[in-house]
């Protein structure tokens, strides 16, 4: 067995490689390979692999090994409708307006995300911008829903991130935090539901348009 902080090292590693496009999906992840790269055994390695598949970036396929798990639009769309559903259930009941810090703290994240709308190392407003929706998913008392949230977003993570890789995007996006954060101050639940639509649907649109390049 490897240390945690290996395993965990490399996970975020090969994550970052998937997001940014180096690694597309559907693509076989040669373990030989990476391990040379990484300059690190095949036990950690295999380890990080599990972890992502168990997020569900990646699958195991037979006689293929690990591969990054390839969506169909059919299941991008079932995924899209779900979160969807759920996320509308977090911020229908019990939902929990946010405290002076917590506001603070998602304002400080959406100023991070601005801060790179126009650097070249742009990978770091992908978990920017999960960090800021879980702040606003626990503001639900919904644990469990909570919960399923985060597994279903882990599912289409790449595609998710994709829409991220153009400037347009990411700018778009702060924008669009800075609506939601309005609502939030506003403690105006009409227009926090409708903020978050527009996002979510932003989100995809750029995400189609580009896997659809890459196709």
């Amino acid at each position: 067995m490897s240390d945690a902080g290996t395993t965990q090292r490399v996970a975020d590693e090969l994550c970052r490689r998937i997001l940014v496009g180096d690694i597309l999906p559907g693509e076989q992840l040669r373990q030989e390979r990476l391990a040379g790269e990484l300059s690190i055994s095949r036990v950690p390695l295999r380890e990080a692999l599990l972890v992502l598949a168990n997020e569900g970036l990646l699958s195991h396929q037979p006689n293929q090994g690990f591969v990054v798990s390839k969506r169909s639009s059919d299941e991008l769309d079932q995924i899209h409708l779900i979160l969807g559903m759920l996320e509308s259930e977090l911020l229908t009941n019990g939902f929990v307006w946010p405290n002076r810090a917590t506001l603070m703290r998602m304002r400080n994240l959406n100023k991070r995300m601005a801060d790179l709308i126009e650097a070249p190392n742009w990978i770091d407003a992908v978990a920017l911008n999960r960090e800021f929706h879980h702040i606003l998913w626990n503001q639900s008392p919904l644990n469990v829903f909570v919960a399923e949230v985060e597994r279903v977003w882990s599912l289409a993570a790449a595609y998710i991130a994709s829409s991220y890789s153009t400037l347009d995007r990411r700018a778009a996006a702060v924008e669009e935090h800075n609506v939601l954060l309005q609502a939030l101050a506003e403690r105006d639940l009409d227009l926090l539901r409708r903020a978050h639509i527009s996002h979510r649907e932003s989100t995809r649109h750029g995400a189609d348009a580009v896997m659809g390049g890459l196709a």
